[in-house]
């Protein structure tokens, strides 16, 4: 017959929890066994910065890029308009925009034609563009294998580029460059 103390060390080592009913001592009374509890796995310490290339990432770090129409839509304001010289046709002026949305800045570049993304700052991951953006900046940081404090993802020309601040392991800053000529 194999004894409770042989049993219990087999199947502890094979991660196995062994209940063994209640033992008497020898004068009859119960003896009660403490639970061993595991030890406790120390935090990982993140890494400093880590730098991480990924074409898709950086250049839609949003998947569907906000719009100004659609921020303006959902609650957003003009900040600031500031006049800029088009530097490719003689004699326009273009203009810098600033949206503020539940936080988030977004500074816009307007042509005649559209409106292009030049920088965004998120610290409100709640709107559905933050909850995209999250899923992807989680995803990028898992690939880089560890826990980072900042990670910079660029696209493999250098010319898109996204900063993430973490804390706790979630995203608590990002800043999104993408290319502007």
């Amino acid at each position: 017959m194999l004894s409770a103390g042989y049993l219990f060390l087999v199947s502890s080592l094979l991660g196995f929890q062994l209940l063994l009913p209640p033992v008497d001592d020898a004068a009859g009374r119960a003896v009660v066994r403490k639970e061993r509890k595991a030890a406790a796995q120390p935090p990982q310490t993140p890494k400093p910065t880590c730098t991480l290339t990924n074409d898709t990432l950086a250049g839609q770090p949003f998947g569907t890029e906000p719009t100004v129409a659609e921020l303006l839509s959902v609650g957003g304001r003009v900040i600031a308009r500031k006049a800029y010289r088009n530097v490719h046709e003689a004699g326009q002026m273009d203009t810098i925009l600033t949206v503020r949305h539940q936080g988030n800045v977004f500074e816009f570049y307007r042509t005649p034609e559209q409106d292009l993304l030049r920088q965004a700052i998120i610290t409100n991951f709640r709107p559905a563009y933050g909850q995209r953006l999250r899923v992807n900046l989680k995803a990028s940081a898992r690939q880089n294998g560890g826990i980072c404090s900042q990670l910079r993802i660029r696209d493999t020309e250098r010319a898109n580029n996204v900063s993430v601040t973490f804390a706790n392991g979630q995203p608590s800053q990002a800043r999104v460059q993408p290319y502007l000529d």
